[in-house]
């Protein structure tokens, strides 16, 4: 084969690569043209919960689900809508809605993710029950709150001075089932009680007739006169009665 034979089928098949890679150009464009982008539908759905929801939860995450891509939907001629299927935008799983209205409308509903996040109360170690809490006990950490289902503190100060009601490890995310006031008055022991309305007070000594933390209702049995009332703990030493 001589040299100049071989430079024309080099140049033919040059050519030819040419020619394929316009066609496949001038082929893309006309399918970009003829179908709607999937980012433009998944865009159109991220901004709109980000509107809806920006305002009420500063700190949400939102993820949306990559469409089919073999799905084929027609170049909207005029900007794409999103939409919610109830009155309400919740964290969690869901959809939102995205359509196009013109002459030749459709509409999909997309896939999203919404979670929200805010510092939580954990613990920094490893505790076991009736342990009392400090703040070298507790720290905050932010989490996405949608699972936590059994609720959470975001105030330490709430925390402190309450006991464990069982043991935890380190890392435990804290609530209202996790803790109680530690007991203030036990059965037997003499108090003092204060009956009182918006004229008169009285103060008399009684003894408790059960066990309870601040704020807890008890009954008390009056030294003097043996009767036995339900009052409000206030303090390790003093019980509250409404007269």
């Amino acid at each position: 084969m001589n040299k100049n034979k071989l430079n024309k089928q080099l140049l033919s098949l040059v050519s030819s690569l040419f020619v394929l890679l316009v066609v496949m150009t001038l082929s893309t464009n006309v399918y970009s043209k003829e179908f709607q982008s999937l980012d433009d539908i998944t865009n159109t759905a991220y901004d709109f919960i980000l509107n809806e929801m920006q305002s009420e939860n500063d700190n949400i995450q939102v993820v949306v689900s990559k469409l089919d891509p073999r799905l084929r939907l027609h170049q909207c001629a005029v900007p794409l809508e999103a939409f919610k299927q109830n009155h309400e935008m919740r964290l969690g799983r869901g959809t939102v809605g995205v359509r196009c209205d013109d002459l030749k409308p459709w509409s999909l509903y997309v896939p999203v993710s919404i979670k929200n996040f805010k510092e939580v109360a954990t613990l920094k170690h490893a505790l076991t029950r009736n342990s009392l809490l400090t703040d070298e006990d507790i720290f905050l950490k932010k989490m996405n709150i949608n699972r936590l289902s059994s609720g959470y503190f975001d105030d330490i100060s709430q925390l402190k001075g309450k006991i464990l009601t069982q043991s935890l490890t380190k890392g435990a995310v804290l609530t209202k089932h996790h803790v109680k006031l530690p007991m203030a008055i036990n059965r037997g022991q003499r108090v003092t009680v204060i009956a009182r309305n918006a004229v008169i007070e009285v103060r008399m000594e009684g003894t408790a007739m059960s066990k309870g933390a601040i704020g807890e209702r008890i009954k008390v049995k009056n030294m003097k006169t043996k009767r036995i009332v339900e009052g409000v703990i206030i303090n390790k030493h003093l019980i509250s009665v409404n007269l």
